[in-house]
């Protein structure tokens, strides 16, 4: 019975939304906001605090009627963050993590309003692949009588701890407003929640890391 149920229901809106059904194509791009939730494992002198990047990618939509459709985006896409060590003595020591993300998205868009502005409520999932990381700051050194800071700047190189492939949940909210018959600009904003940790650990000691990361920014989209 329940099958029975599903299967009408979708009838229902396949036929409702035959009308209006539309692929649409686009690019979109903007900034970025990331933080870290890390259990601190007694590291009391670490703070951590987000650090801005930017995205770019290409989109896809499929419109089923005037108010649901299903839209996948593949991004590239800065998920950075920021460590202060805050001892007095090592006020200056810090490292920025630049990490490098390709991200897919796909979420419903549930939109309102008229023909030409609309708003739009998404929810859905995401999928990651770690790209790359660079890590800049200054550290220190110390001598039985001086301590030292030296600015840092390098490459990482993946290890067995690094869990390059990530998942999560992903909410957001835009505006969109139809230019023609054809073209289509929005303003958006979307935030993505780690359910799976960049960070294996050790087997002695459970370490895990996720990222949280808020996207603002513009897309341009093709009616076809």
């Amino acid at each position: 019975m329940m099958k029975k149920y599903l299967v009408v229901a979708l009838g229902a809106m396949l036929f409702c939304g035959g009308a209006t059904a539309q692929w649409t194509v686009g690019v979109r791009g903007g900034w970025t906001s990331t933080t870290i939730s890390r259990y601190d494992g007694g590291r009391m002198d670490e703070a951590y605090s987000a650090l801005g990047g930017f995205e770019a990618g290409v989109q896809g939509s499929y419109t089923f009627n005037s108010w649901l459709a299903v839209r996948a985006t593949l991004s590239f896409m800065q998920r950075s963050h920021r460590m202060d060590r805050n001892l007095n003595y090592l006020d200056p020591v810090l490292t920025e993590h630049i990490n490098s993300y390709l991200m897919l998205p796909v979420v419903a868009d549930f939109s309102f309003g008229g023909e030409q502005l609309r708003g739009h409520m998404l929810a859905g999932g995401y999928g990651g692949y770690w790209l790359g990381e660079r890590r800049m700051g200054k550290t220190f050194w110390m001598t039985d009588y001086y301590v030292y800071f030296e600015d840092f700047d390098e490459r990482c190189e993946f290890t067995d701890e690094d869990a390059r492939l990530n998942a999560g949940v992903a909410l957001g909210a835009g505006l969109s407003y139809s230019i023609d018959d054809k073209r289509e600009v929005g303003l958006y904003a979307m935030y993505y929640y780690d359910l799976t940790s960049h960070h294996k650990g050790s087997p002695h000691l459970a370490d895990p890391r996720y990222l949280n990361t808020l996207s603002i920014g513009l897309n341009v989209n093709y009616k076809l």
